[in-house]
């Protein structure tokens, strides 16, 4: 593993305060990303007649998020919140046509969770994580949850990135990438992962790189994602991969 310099060494107590704010603004990049995402024909899934209430759906996803817990005891909640189809399609530039494939592929609700390493943490250039963040869809059947991940699986590295250029409190993130179809062993029903990173400028004009590591991955009717931020390299694995045996354990279990 590579050794920071002196600089690094004398920026770590600023990006301390400032790594938070970057796994904040790249969870509400991806949330828009993922409620947003549009173009193209999206694959069919056999409509189904309703079998999970939006009341059902949602006492289920509660169950099945990952909890601080589970990221560990040194990590506290920092975003849980509920997504309906309106709310996704709201997102949308084609509102009607989000409406539409949402209801073909029979989606009942989403749930996103975000999990923020303490303020002390030693979080800078050595892969530790310094956020956590899952998100949980529920669907009618199993086939509108695969014709759901495979859309996401299709989008382009282009149109992926150009969602992560986000703006929120004085944070800007540019030079983003995307990295598709990244090694990662086989979860659940499907799975894939992918990398993300790029560069976050706060306020005060302070810049950090940031590299994300996204797993989605499908049990059963329901699919979600995986995501562990880290500041300076890849965030380790090992925490990435306990998290997303977890979230499938609970996705088949309570799915």
């Amino acid at each position: 593993m590579r050794h920071p310099t002196r600089t690094e060494l004398k920026l770590r107590p600023y990006v301390f305060t400032t790594a938070f704010r970057v796994g904040s603004t790249l969870g509400i990049a991806l949330a828009v990303m993922l409620a947003a995402c549009g173009g193209g024909s999206p694959p069919k899934a056999t409509p189904a007649p309703p079998t999970v209430t939006s009341a059902d759906a949602e006492a289920r996803l509660r169950q099945i998020v990952l909890r601080s817990d589970d990221v560990g005891a040194e990590y506290t909640t920092s975003a849980a919140r509920l997504l309906t189809n309106d709310d996704a399609a709201q997102a949308r530039p084609d509102t009607e046509n989000a409406r539409k494939q949402y209801a073909d592929w029979g989606q009942a609700l989403q749930y996103n969770v975000q999990y923020a390493a303490p303020v002390n943490a030693q979080l800078v250039f050595n892969g530790k994580v310094a956020r956590v963040m899952n998100t949980a869809t529920i669907f009618q059947t199993i086939d509108g949850a695969t014709a759901a991940l495979a859309y996401i699986r299709g989008l382009s590295p282009a149109l992926v990135a150009n969602f992560l250029v986000n703006e929120s409190a004085g944070t800007k993130i540019t030079d983003t990438q995307v990295v598709k179809d990244i090694g990662f062993d086989p979860k659940g029903d499907d799975s894939f992962a992918w990398r993300l990173s790029g560069k976050a400028t706060f306020a005060g004009g302070f810049t950090v790189n940031f590299v994300a590591d996204t797993v989605w991955v499908r049990a059963g009717r329901v699919s979600g994602n995986v995501t562990a931020v880290a500041l300076g390299e890849a965030p380790q694995r090992d925490l990435l991969t306990r998290l997303v045996d977890t979230f499938v354990a609970r996705a088949r279990a309570k799915g």
